[in-house]
């Protein structure tokens, strides 16, 4: 597993689900339908401090574990990608390969 922690653009379907991404120059397809769950936001490494009062959103993101095929290189691996639905972002957070 590697830990990577970078900004991606993620092409998503009707439902959410994404379906592909792009990431260093390379561009991925979702092989297999993608996990989703729910974890708590490290806002502690993000912010210095979280307002009180404040909801899910701040706290809490949309994590995506999925197999990918990269384009060029044909072989298949794992990721773990972070969605913040508050302004739409997306990170690729871990590798296994």
């Amino acid at each position: 597993m590697v830990r990577v922690d970078e900004n991606i653009t993620v092409a998503v379907d009707k439902t959410g689900d994404p379906i592909g991404f792009l990431w260093r120059n390379g561009s991925y397809l979702v092989a297999d339908k993608p996990v989703r769950w729910f974890a708590r936001r490290e806002w502690w490494v993000e912010a210095a401090r979280v307002q009180r009062g404040i909801g899910a959103g701040i706290l809490e993101v949309e994590m995506w574990r999925l197999m990918a095929i990269e384009a060029s290189a044909k072989c298949k691996n794992q990721y773990e990608l972070l969605h913040f639905t508050i302004d739409n972002t997306w990170r690729l957070v871990r590798v296994y390969s």
